[in-house]
């Protein structure tokens, strides 16, 4: 019990001290994961389990699409909602199918996402200015 309770503290904090792109990332990362477990799930043809990682993963989906902020996002923000309508319209009643082909199309969808928004927070850390110390800006000195 104090296990499990330490386990859930620590996820706690690791989301809320995280950086908005990194939860993102981590998002997509949980989602992915729920996706690749259901499809063995599926082939293993166990229905139920199937359903609560497909179930977890449009949260996720929800979550991400209810965060987007369109008046920053613009366009970007646009698409991404057309996206991720797609994903949960896809996931509907994808446990119904006897293929399971398709989670391997999802998955590849938000493999590319994760990859897009990895790389964005790496630029985003690149370019965090480096402060001008007090006394080279008194002088009109830049870094």
């Amino acid at each position: 019990m104090y296990y499990s309770d330490a386990v859930n503290s620590y996820q706690k904090t690791r989301v809320e001290t995280v950086d908005d792109l990194k939860l993102v990332i981590m998002c997509y990362d949980a989602t992915i994961r729920d996706l690749e477990d259901a499809k063995k799930l599926h082939q293993g043809q166990a229905m139920e389990a199937t359903y609560e990682k497909i179930r977890h993963a449009q949260d996720i989906i929800t979550e991400l699409l209810v965060g987007l902020d369109y008046d920053r996002g613009g366009v970007i923000a646009q698409n991404l909602s057309k996206l991720y309508n797609f994903l949960l319209r896809q996931l509907v009643g994808i446990n119904s199918r006897k293929d399971t082909a398709m989670y391997d199309h999802l998955i590849r969808i938000l493999s590319e996402l994760r990859s897009a928004w990895e790389q964005v927070r790496l630029n985003s850390l690149r370019e965090v200015p480096v402060p001008t110390p007090a006394p080279a800006r008194a002088w009109g000195v830049s870094a």
